[in-house]
């Protein structure tokens, strides 16, 4: 894997330190324009395409609006998938290939790079089409994925990867304190590999779905508070920031000023309105601008990448400078890239 050696070059290229392309505090809703750190999308391997095509409403939350439960949700949901109610809906590729080439375009086309969670096996198809333009990151699950601690050590030396992630035990009812995951949390914190932990939303009916065990309690925050307690060198991301426990996820950022959230995905899932007034605006508002990073969460709709960086782009309430940071420069420095 060429991770940070090809990446600064890059950055470079792209023109650098964005505040340099922003200037400073120029009125609001003026669009960002420089390069952009993607610091979640989802690696997906050849048979995690649906052989059907699949359609997707967005926001995530209105494509069942209501449910009969005579009936079963899997073919509800199934059928929101195939036959969408919106007039403009996101269709999966037709083929890997072409879902291979959609990721390209969108890379390119907004000047992203991104930061890849998958198996080894697909961050290598990843590494030998996209190159610098993506950071690979091994995602974990306990029962998943139950390497042990020296085989995922081994694993992350051989395939020069630095990033843990996304870890998303919580889809197997577990806390982020669960005692199981303290021995990995060990390795990362030595190694200084940063990890990032799902806590929040899952599709609707997640549990009726694919994820029996999934718990949506356990998005609230505080359950991680025992681990920045025990790890304090570890460098962490919350992914979908545990939405919507905001108010504790705000207590958290207050007390562990090394703590980062996010966005994964979640400006998609709500209607703007929501995702604005009561996710985006009141982090921003609570002083928290500088420790949001911006995730796609893009999975087989490659476009969600566009669509998740227009959301934020046009939040009236940030100023540039605070785009720069949620879009460019809070990355750089999660990622320890100022001074390499």
């Amino acid at each position: 894997m060429r991770i940070l050696n090809y990446l600064i070059l890059l950055i470079i290229l792209m023109g650098c330190d964005a505040k340099k392309n922003g200037g400073g505090n120029r009125g609001n809703n003026e669009k960002y324009t420089g390069p952009i750190f993607d610091m979640y999308i989802h690696a997906e391997s050849e048979n995690e395409l649906p052989s059907e095509r699949m359609a997707l409403c967005i926001p995530l939350s209105t494509i069942v609006p209501y449910h009969d439960p005579s009936q079963a949700f899997s073919d509800v949901w199934n059928k929101a998938l195939t036959n969408p109610a919106c007039d403009d809906p996101l269709w999966s590729p037709r083929n890997y290939e072409k879902y291979l080439e959609r990721v390209e375009s969108q890379l390119n086309k907004n000047n992203v790079i991104a930061v890849a969670s998958g198996t080894v096996e697909t961050l290598q198809v990843y590494d030998s089409i996209f190159a610098d333009k993506v950071i690979p990151s091994l995602k974990f699950r306990i029962g998943r994925d139950s390497f042990s601690v020296d085989s995922l050590k081994n694993m992350l030396s051989e395939n020069d990867i630095n990033l843990l992630g996304e870890v998303s035990n919580q889809y197997n009812g577990m806390a982020p304190n669960d005692s199981r995951m303290y021995p990995y949390y060990a390795l990362a914190e030595k190694l200084d590999i940063a990890v990032s932990i799902h806590l929040g939303s899952g599709a609707p009916g997640t549990a009726y779905l694919f994820s029996p065990d999934y718990l949506a309690s356990l998005s609230n925050p505080l359950a991680l508070e025992d681990v920045l307690k025990k790890f304090p060198k570890l460098r962490i991301s919350v992914n979908h920031y545990g939405e919507p426990f905001i108010d504790e996820m705000i207590t958290l950022l207050y007390h562990y000023p090394q703590l980062y959230i996010n966005l994964a995905g979640i400006q998609w899932c709500y209607t703007k309105e929501y995702f604005y007034e009561y996710h985006l605006k009141k982090l921003v508002d609570a002083g928290f601008g500088k420790r949001i990073l911006f995730g796609s969460d893009t999975f087989i709709w490659p476009e969600l990448i566009e669509e998740s960086i227009l959301i934020v782009n046009n939040a009236e309430f940030l100023t540039y400078e605070q785009k720069a940071d949620i879009f460019y420069n809070n990355a750089v420095r999660f990622l320890r890239l100022e001074n390499k």
